[in-house]
């Protein structure tokens, strides 16, 4: 991609958006953008096409249209973009995929996702069949595992053994598949009762005349041929076509004195019904059966549990260990869908030895993590040592990642838990911290191969310099990155409101012209090629010998004036004289073009004399002020000189009027401003005084104007921030309101 096209209407905050930026000389770009302007819209934006989600107006649901392409106007796609936000304390935390082996990672994921499908199909199935609705909250895993007796990570330990359990006689369960009611057998109600107090006792007793019988039946035997079993024989008998191939069955009697033999699947049905009978229908069982029923029938909770043993008596003999009895249930349920379940334990069982191989070679693999981290010490200046903590866990279990944090300074080194290390750091030691995500998602994308358009929205914000440098340093490297095929991997998109950052980008890596600052014209959003990346006064001293340089002249005094500060002090007669042109004196309208030409001359330009005044000796520096602040649009710009040159025609407007209105209004005015001449500060002095003698309606103005000019006018070339950040327009309409004030 050589050339990215922008063209936005109502995206967030930005109303309209058509323009581009170079990337055929430089993989790099920056843009300024004072706050408001619409560096956090168009970075939403890149992050509704990476998220593939609409773009959208917020406030007024105007229709958004998005077209972001490269120099063929081909549409950017989601998966070449990369988004990495100011601030995100977890950022990096939620991806445990970049602690992975990528490779390794998309085996393990291949075989892992074969096998929890097929696991959760199955339990989808089981849950339907213990009488549970889909919207149920009963966890098929969860209950399972309790019941069994086993830990999360042992739940194929657990599949396992029901799998092993399936065809083993003493696990048989004698319920039908339509009879298995989960929560009517097994609700926690009916769990205390049967394992509690006289019910249990009862049921004790039942089960051991219930033996008694049995044992006395001709053809039933336990553990062989009981009420567990009888039906499940029958049930295979007739499932396999036993009896359809005209196959018999003879049964013996225990004591020999008799057989019998079944020639259809009737005649073994009624054999069986005619043993359960003989046991069920004694006095003995009937009577115990009664005394359960009672015990059981006192409590509502489990009616439902009572309603069931009505129609299957004999199950209570199972309740004597409801423990084992519940295992069966699962066994039976499983064995329902015998074959899915045996599908899905081959499965598992042929992945072990792969997944084993992985995990060996994991454990062996430097990974991205580790990668990152030791980039990350090697690059940042904190007091503090990050270690993955679980890395084979994550690497192929699918468990997020955790760290160790071992805090260190002159008094030696300590683990720490992360939120107490937090408290300890300053604010860019913690920007810091956040990086670590920019550098994991970089070498991940490294990795893929394919260009990306990396997006940085504010990265540098609140970082110490030491960290800003090497944040810069590193945006730098990763600039050249290149793929297997020799070309460079991502293209960079910076986007900042510290103008200071702004300057050392544009200074260091940008240095073909990829420096943009945004401005507003009409609401719309444009990009003018960088100003103001180098020294913005010598740039000025340059201008001065150029034609239509007035503005230049206007916007110069307040530096010259430091100038003279520094070098000199407060009290030098030119710095008294240039103090005139910032504040409204006495001889504020006196002081000709001539005057600041060689006070120019003499502290500035004194290797190479600037000649702005010539022909214009006695023009007027106020008059100048003036006609140059009336010059200024009102669009919102950067304009250094813009802002500076409205600034001062503010305070000498607002000053003069508020002069005027008090020797005008007040008794003793005269006496009030020469005190307020004689001293520092005359702004504020003029300020207080016009809040206690006049304070009318002009007074809101007059204190915003106390608020903004001070900083701006100030200004010098270690300070841009405070006039950067003020709005063009704010000081267009804030000059338009004081050159209307008039003293009546």
């Amino acid at each position: 991609m050589d050339e990215l096209k922008l063209n936005l209407s109502n995206c967030y905050g930005i109303q309209k958006m058509n323009t581009s930026i170079d990337y055929s000389n430089n993989n790099v770009a920056i843009i300024y953008a004072p706050n408001g302007t619409m560096k956090s819209s168009l970075a939403k934006t890149f992050e509704a096409i990476r998220d593939n989600k609409p773009v959208e107006e917020r406030v007024f649901g105007f229709r958004s249209s998005c077209c972001i392409s490269d120099e063929n106007n081909t549409n950017i796609t989601p998966e070449s973009i990369i988004v990495i936000n100011p601030f995100d304390e977890n950022a990096y935390e939620n991806q445990g995929m970049l602690m992975a082996n990528d490779e390794l990672r998309k085996k393990y994921v291949v075989i892992h996702k074969s096998i929890e499908e097929k696991k959760q199909n199955l339990y989808n199935l089981i849950k339907e069949k213990l009488k549970y609705s889909s919207r149920s909250s009963f966890d098929v895993k969860s209950v399972m595992l309790k019941d069994w007796n086993r830990s999360v990570k042992e739940e194929y330990m657990c599949l396992e053994e029901i799998s092993n359990l399936m065809h083993d006689l003493d696990w048989t369960c004698s319920l039908n598949e339509d009879e298995l009611d989960y929560n009517a057998l097994f609700n926690d109600k009916v769990y205390s009762m049967i394992t509690t107090g006289n019910t249990s006792e009862l049921i004790g007793e039942y089960e051991k005349k219930y033996n008694e019988l049995v044992d006395k039946s001709l053809y039933m035997q336990r553990g062989i041929i009981d009420h567990n079993n009888y039906g499940n024989i029958s049930n295979s008998l007739s499932s396999n076509g036993f009896f359809a191939a005209n196959n018999e069955i003879t049964l013996n009697a225990k004591d020999g004195s008799t057989a019998v033999v079944l020639k259809n699947q009737k005649e073994l049905d009624d054999l069986i019904k005619a043993e359960k009978e003989q046991v069920l229908n004694t006095k003995e069982i009937k009577d115990l059966f009664e005394k359960i029923n009672k015990a059981i029938s006192k409590n509502k909770d489990t009616q439902a549990f009572n309603d069931f043993l009505q129609k299957h008596q004999d199950i209570i003999v199972e309740y004597k260990d409801i423990d084992k009895f519940k295992k069966k249930v699962w066994i039976k349920i499983f064995a329902c869908y015998e074959s899915l379940f045996q599908e899905l334990m081959t499965e598992y069982k042929k992945a072990q030895e792969d997944l084993k191989n992985l995990r060996e070679i994991a454990k062996n693999e430097t990974t991205d993590w580790k990668r990152a981290i030791d980039l990350f010490k090697e690059r940042f200046y904190v007091p503090f040592v990050i270690e993955p903590a679980n890395q084979d866990d994550v690497i192929l279990n699918q468990d997020l990642p955790s760290f160790r944090y071992i805090f260190s300074d002159n008094r030696g080194e300590k683990e720490i838990a992360k939120n107490n290390l937090l408290d300890v750091l300053s604010t860019g030691e913690k920007r810091a911290y956040y990086i670590l995500n920019m550098i994991f998602q970089i070498l991940v994308a490294q990795k893929e191969g394919r260009e990306k358009l990396v997006v940085l929205d504010d990265i540098s914000e609140s970082f110490d310099y030491k960290n800003k440098y090497a944040i810069i340093e590193y945006i730098s490297d990763i600039s050249e990155y290149i793929n297997s095929n020799g070309k460079k991997n991502f293209k960079i998109l910076l986007l900042t409101h510290n103008f200071d950052f702004y300057r050392t980008v544009a200074s260091r890596i940008t240095k073909r012209g990829n420096s943009y600052i945004a401005f507003s014209d009409n609401e719309e959003i444009n990009f003018e090629k960088g100003q103001y990346t180098k020294n913005i006064f010598a740039n000025y001293k340059t201008r001065l010998g150029s034609e239509n340089c007035d503005n230049i002249v206007v916007a110069s005094i307040p530096f010259v004036r430091n100038l003279i500060e520094y070098t000199e002090d407060d009290t030098n007669s030119d710095y008294l004289m240039l103090t005139s042109v910032l504040h409204y004196k006495n001889d504020t309208l006196t002081i000709s073009l001539k005057n600041i030409q060689d006070i120019f001359n003499t502290y500035w330009c004194k290797n190479s004399n600037v000649s702005f005044a010539n022909g214009r000796e006695t023009e007027l520096i106020y008059d100048m002020i003036m006609v140059e602040a009336d010059k200024i649009m009102d669009v919102e710009k950067l304009e250094i000189e813009s802002k500076l040159i409205l600034s001062m025609a503010i305070r000498l407007k607002a000053e003069k009027y508020m002069k005027e209105k008090i020797l005008s209004d007040v008794p003793n005015g005269n006496d009030i401003i020469n005190d307020i001449y004689s001293k520092k500060n005359q702004s504020a002095w003029m300020i207080k005084a016009y809040r206690k003698y006049i304070n009318d309606r002009a007074m809101n103005t007059l204190e915003l104007v106390a608020m903004i000019t001070p900083e701006n006018i100030h200004l010098n070339s270690f300070m841009f921030e405070p006039i950067l950040d003020m709005s063009l327009k704010h000081l267009h309409d804030l000059y338009q309101t004081v050159k209307g004030f008039s003293v009546s």
